[in-house]
């Protein structure tokens, strides 16, 4: 695996690492403009659930549109497909057509919200109010021959504020609210005042595409990571995801890049699994993109035919990411000295003495199974790097196993009951602490409170890869 120490160390300092986003985008449509229903969004979602190589973490969906392909304001059927298969949602509203398409877009929102309530609010993670609108606007689109009129900031300022409105009140109250754009976008100072009024950045960056930068498959590595780095510099410290980014692996040659797929095979090594690796929030681009069509360039990792069927077309392994370990899907701290309030899916671990930390975790459904439950801290950084901890007061940890899973909007006086599992007395950098062995609870899902003993305060972003941080339970035969 090609990593390098400049790229780990800004895929470590992105926020929104921790208990990560991992999954594709999907489009409302096929390539002939055949609507997807729910039965192919379900088989979709299925599929990228059961990738070989991958231990099925590819369970979360970007959407483009709130609205069912072909109708004025009708909910996207993927919302009953994504509740149906347990798919986490970053939900999408298209904001290059108008204030009227919007509008259509935020009453889909908020049936959504009405009809669907918890069930649906707890597997978003987001909203993107709009999908490159400010890129389209620029004479590099324009002369690409974009035909989708964009949004100028004041206009997507505009539409972000409406949503916020929309959702206050709703479900959906809690929903982090971003835009999706280019890197180049982003490193546009006039659309500071767009970045200024999001929760959090999504930046889609294909090396692929860069012809002026030197564009090889050799350097797409540096690439992408330094169009990451641009669009941290104007995050103003927000959260930065990774909303679209890809190698196509068939079609015309742009520049040095070549489409094949033994370069989306190694693009996947060295930029997905290095992203992987530190926790990024990321949405591959894509799946599959040859259904009903003949795209080119082709971005899809699966070829046509039946979706869950079909062999990918290079290797989704990564070295040291698929060891047989659930890592939690819900991160929620709460605060005893304000029992009511709450905090939310903040992707990290809060423990002090008023501070502990709820972990939600899907088991997976192979029967006979012995499930280990560990907390992992590894020995300190290189000060040179951000950390991904701060360990501000030694102390240990009391580990509970709740008598039912939290929900991202659980606080601390709404916390189920619990029943100690385990307790590490003194929690000391460069461990693996076992806190539980015991028989799997088969395709559950289970839930855990970690509380601080002994004067302990430690913030922890929870990180997979080989420096891994946080709560996850190994599976054995």
């Amino acid at each position: 695996m090609r990593f390098t120490s400049a790229a780990l160390a800004v895929a470590a300092t992105v926020s929104g690492a921790n208990a990560a986003s991992k999954g594709f985008n999907y489009g409302a449509f096929f390539g002939n403009n055949q609507a997807k229903v729910y039965d192919d969004f379900k088989y979709e979602f299925e599929a990228a659930q059961q990738l070989p190589g991958t231990n099925g973490q590819f369970n979360s969906a970007r959407l483009y549109t709130m609205i069912q392909f072909g109708t004025t304001n009708t909910i996207i059927s993927a919302i009953q497909a994504a509740i149906d298969t347990k798919t986490e949602l970053l939900l999408g509203i298209w904001a290059s057509a108008g204030q009227d398409v919007v509008t259509n877009e935020i009453t889909a929102l908020k049936a959504a919200a009405a009809q669907y309530g918890t069930a649906f609010s707890d597997l978003v993670v987001g909203i993107s109010v709009g999908s490159e609108d400010l890129y389209r606007i620029t004479p590099t689109a324009i002369g690409n021959g974009e035909t989708n009129p964009g949004a100028q900031p004041s206009e997507l300022v505009n539409y972000v504020n409406q949503v916020r409105s929309a959702i206050a009140g709703t479900s959906l109250a809690n929903a982090p609210i971003g835009h999706v754009d280019t890197w180049t976008a982003y490193d546009n100072s006039s659309n500071a005042a767009v970045v200024e009024a999001l929760d959090w950045i999504g930046v889609d960056a294909y090396p692929f595409w860069e012809v002026a930068h030197g564009n090889s498959i050799g350097v797409a590595n540096a690439t992408f990571y330094d169009a990451l780095q641009t669009t941290k510099n104007a995050s103003k410290g927000k959260p930065v995801w990774v909303t679209e980014t890809g190698w196509p692996v068939s079609g015309p040659t742009q520049g040095e890049a070549v489409a094949s797929a033994e370069n989306a095979g190694i693009y996947w090594e060295d930029v997905t699994c290095s992203l992987l690796s530190q926790g990024v929030n990321l949405w591959y681009y894509t799946l599959q993109d040859v259904q009903y069509s003949t795209p080119s360039p082709s971005f899809g990792l699966k070829p046509g035919g039946d979706i869950k069927n079909v062999d990918p077309l290079y290797s989704l392994s990564c070295p040291d990411l698929t060891p047989p370990f659930v890592a939690p899907y819900l991160i929620v701290p709460i605060d005893s000295s304000d029992p009511s309030k709450i905090i939310g899916n903040a992707y990290t671990g809060q423990l002090s003495p008023t501070r502990s930390t709820l972990f939600a975790l899907d088991i997976p459904p192979t029967p006979g199974k012995t499930c280990n439950l560990v907390f992992m801290l590894p020995t300190p950084f290189d000060p040179q790097y951000p950390s991904p901890y701060t360990l501000s007061s030694p102390g240990g940890i009391v580990v509970s196993r709740l008598s039912g899973p939290n929900t991202a909007t659980t606080s601390a006086a709404t916390t189920p009951e619990s029943t100690i599992v385990g307790d590490v007395p003194r929690v000391i950098p460069g461990n693996k602490f076992l806190l539980e062995n015991a028989p799997c609870a088969a395709g559950q899902q289970v839930g855990y409170r970690v509380d601080s003993i002994g004067g302990l305060d430690l913030n922890f972003f929870q990180v997979s890869g080989p420096a891994a941080v946080g709560l996850f339970m190994e599976v054995s035969d």
